[in-house]
């Protein structure tokens, strides 16, 4: 663990940047305080939107994508075919939304987690050309499907791809816009949502006011995909919490309401942590239409409302179904297992309980469980793994497989599992992990002022390549473990008399034992109608 104290020349690079001592410790942590430009760091804190957009690159099938826009009058009756994710939800909203300035009819297909697997489906498509569907607006997938949009577009369909997924091979059907393909360095950091955005913004495709209001469908996408915090994806991001804050879209209104929220301080945590899981869960669980209706508002007041408390019961289902799989895989004998399969789990909610055996565990973890003829599966690895890598190891065995470094997904047909289990256990349990440093700023919470966390907010939205910043406080014979809340789950340190909260960790700080030091992070929160700012326990230091 490297620790940073406040020091002069902390105080000094705070004079020069005009900022609080504490947001330039944190500029220190990012090596930006060692004879930095302070006109550089400025720039980094508030990076020009309109000259990011100018310089953006998203390869060369955006123009053509643009000029075929721009030849219709009408694109007739218009598909948009997504994915359950919400990324994958925000893009089909965004979609449909873009479109219906130029169709008769605008509709939309989600493929069922459960049922179709992720990406683009033959079957689907054949009843798609069968219902009368003119254009088909394909968004966070189908990259390397150009063979079938290919055969699509032979019979008259007009097909666009608007896609961020890795590139198999270069794409030959000429209507996919993916920066993976021949974008430059920072469209390829972006979510599928920004990059069907930033091409209409872009070829100006509809007026730039109007684009503007759809940045918090771009901010959510951006959040949920943990797409890295860069120059451009942090504007984006603070531009669509902004509009959220200020005027958001009915579904996200109610839902902010629903989940006592107060807009005004609406953070991205608080979308990462409390809102995108309940747009997720629908897709986990069973069908992700419900999240696409609420992203869309349609309908009366009351209608908008029931959506969204279909949101929450389904969140909170998923909640009970992946801790009913977590507390089974704790109790079962499976502890120094990898790979792990059971015919009763839904496949939907695995990915989110192996992220969390994952970062438990600090070891690789895969859980698998079928669907029909198949066997679905989530991987997930810590830093050292790859988990794309592993998968290309054993790809002659796979059905299908895809993904990013850290977490990836397989199919496998069933005969083929017992071969596959074995293999990717063995490769697990050889996957060299590395330590993660941490890094955090040494100061007692006692000392961060409402003030000082307003001014350190200022350097986010946080996130990945962006971290929030940690602090720590190092353990004394007064500190006491107290219970917060009714049920048991949870407690709170009580450190300089001031309270760090540990959600549903009160059993581990009850056997935790040579305690040294306290990980923690600030946030605000909305109380008797004051702002106030409350301490979250990360985790307990131990010798």
């Amino acid at each position: 663990m490297k620790l940073y104290e406040i020091g002069e020349s902390t105080r000094d690079l705070a004079r020069r940047l005009q900022c609080s001592e504490l947001a330039a410790m944190v500029l220190e942590m990012r090596e930006w305080g060692d004879g930095v430009d302070p006109d550089g760091v400025r720039r980094w804190m508030n990076p020009c939107f309109e000259d990011l957009m100018e310089t953006l690159n998203l390869g060369a099938a955006s123009a053509v994508a643009a000029e075929r826009w721009r030849s219709r009058s009408s694109f007739g009756n218009v598909l948009v075919y997504g994915d359950y994710d919400t990324d994958g939800i925000s893009a089909t909203v965004l979609a449909m939304e873009i479109f219906r300035h130029k169709a008769s009819e605008v509709r939309y297909f989600i493929p069922r987690r459960d049922v179709h697997g992720y990406g683009l489906h033959f079957r689907v498509l054949e009843q798609v050309v069968r219902g009368g569907c003119n254009t088909l607006v394909v968004v966070d997938c189908g990259t390397n499907d150009s063979e079938m949009l290919a055969d699509l577009a032979g019979r008259g369909v007009e097909v666009f791809v608007f896609d961020h997924h890795t590139v198999a091979e270069a794409p030959t059907f000429p209507g996919i816009v993916n920066p993976c393909a021949d974008g430059g360095e920072n469209a390829r950091k972006l979510c599928a949502t920004a990059v069907l955005w930033s091409w209409a913004w872009k070829e100006k495709v509809l007026s730039r006011s109007w684009l503007k209001y759809a940045l918090d469908l771009v901010a959510l996408a951006t959040i949920s995909d943990c797409m890295p915090l860069n120059a451009l994806n942090r504007s984006l991001v603070q531009r669509g919490l902004h509009l959220m804050r200020s005027n958001p879209r009915r579904g996200l209104g109610a839902l902010f309401e629903k989940l006592g929220i107060a807009r005004h301080l609406l953070s991205e945590e608080q979308l990462s942590m409390r809102v995108i899981p309940c747009l997720n869960a629908p897709g986990r669980i069973a069908c992700a239409d419900i999240a696409v209706r609420a992203l869309l508002g349609v309908g009366h007041e009351d209608a908008v409302y029931e959506c969204v408390n279909d949101l929450i019961r389904a969140n909170r289902r998923r909640q009970m179904i992946s801790e009913r799989i977590a507390g089974k895989i704790r109790l079962s004998d499976g502890e120094d297992r990898h790979v792990m399969f059971d015919d009763s789990w839904p496949v939907g909610v695995l990915s989110g309980v192996a992220s969390r055996i994952c970062a438990q565990r600090r070891t690789p973890v895969a859980l698998a469980a079928p669907v029909g003829d198949k066997i679905r599966g989530t991987l997930r690895v810590p830093v050292g793994g790859n988990a794309v890598g592993i998968l290309s190891e054993i790809s002659e065995l796979l059905d299908a497989w895809g993904g990013h470094r850290y977490a990836a997904g397989f199919s496998v047909l069933t005969q083929n599992w017992n071969e596959v289990e074995g293999e990717l256990e063995k490769l697990l349990s050889e996957v060299g992990i590395q330590e993660e440093p941490v890094s955090a700023i040494n100061i007692s919470p006692a000392s961060i002022s409402l003030n000082d966390w307003r001014a350190v907010k200022e350097l986010g939205p946080f996130g990945n390549d962006n971290p929030c910043p940690r602090f720590y406080r190092a353990s004394s014979p007064s500190d006491r473990i107290e219970p917060l809340g009714k049920d048991g789950r949870h407690s709170a340190v009580r450190v300089d008399n001031v309270r760090l909260l540990a959600f549903n960790a009160a059993a581990d700080l009850q056997e935790a034992s040579g305690v040294t030091g306290w990980i923690y992070h600030p946030r605000i929160d909305y109380w008797r109608n004051e702002e106030q700012v409350q301490f979250i326990l990360d985790y307990a230091v131990v010798s």
